[in-house]
């Protein structure tokens, strides 16, 4: 019965978004950040209560990922937007949660396998939770680097930005939004890089070896790659504007074509079954 509250958060950032196809001024952006914010409330009630319910073992189901998941991504989007006082990027991020929400509630339920799960519960546990605070970092710089990219061209056209900002109608600050993108990747890439050490000593674990090489290590190495050269030219070489933009859009689709391949299409390789 939990599972089916996550619904309400999704039906209210659904709705969130009806006064703005009627008009898009202030008090209407205004009623729009106000929806976003209570959805986030119920969103955060709904997960503490999830967690008061089932306490703090080890998730079993693929679903309470992407419930976690998507309440750390919504967090953090909170977070930078206030911080940054760039709570537009709400508009933008809101429909990937929601959508997560909704992936959570119809996946079909793939077990841990059990042996894992009696051997190494804790390390498991951090493993989960690192690397999905660092997929929720880059998902926020894989959002923010598409309006980068977006305000760039419209720029360049020439065109009306008024489209892009409902609020002001000047379109977004591009140094804003590569800093956003810079600070998530600084955050994120500690996370993931620990997330998939944790990772690797856990596949050891499970198949009794280190030799054998898996699909889902490989990918998660090229993430990994990925991440690490665009972090390695933004501190060494300066690297800014829209090819760091275009990296965290390439990496964050490599994420998700990782996942899509570990959890649907060799399952056993990450210790489900």
């Amino acid at each position: 019965m939990l599972k089916e509250l996550y619904l309400i958060p999704v039906a209210i950032y659904i709705f969130s978004y009806i006064p703005l196809l009627f008009k898009k001024e202030k008090k209407m952006y205004k009623l729009f950040l106000s929806l976003i914010y209570t959805g986030f409330a119920v969103q955060t009630l709904i997960f503490f209560i999830f967690l008061s319910v089932k306490g703090l073992t080890v998730p079993v189901h693929i679903d309470r990922f992407v419930f976690f998941n998507a309440w750390i991504l919504m967090f953090i989007v909170v977070l930078f937007g206030l911080f940054y006082k760039a709570e537009y990027i709400l508009l933008y991020i809101t429909p990937l949660v929601a959508l997560n929400l909704l992936v959570g509630f119809f996946v079909p339920h793939i077990h841990i396998k059990p042996d894992i799960l009696n051997t190494d519960r804790t390390i498991l546990l951090t493993h989960i939770v690192l690397i999905l605070i660092g997929d929720s970092f880059f998902a926020l710089a894989f959002i923010v680097s598409l309006i980068y990219i977006f305000q760039e061209r419209k720029i360049k056209s020439k065109k009306n930005l008024k489209i892009l900002d409902i609020n002001s109608g000047r379109g977004y600050n591009l140094e804003l939004l590569d800093s956003i993108n810079y600070q998530c990747l600084k955050i994120g890439f500690p996370f993931i890089t620990l997330g998939i050490v944790m990772g690797i000593y856990l596949s050891g674990s499970l198949f009794r070896t280190f030799i054998i090489v898996k699909p889902i290590e490989i990918m998660s190495l090229i993430t990994w790659l990925i991440y690490a050269v665009l972090l390695h030219e933004r501190v060494a070489k300066g690297l800014r504007g829209k090819r760091a933009a275009i990296f965290s859009v390439a990496g964050f689709l490599l994420i998700l074509f990782s996942l899509s391949f570990s959890f649907y299409l060799f399952p056993s390789f990450h210790g489900f079954e």
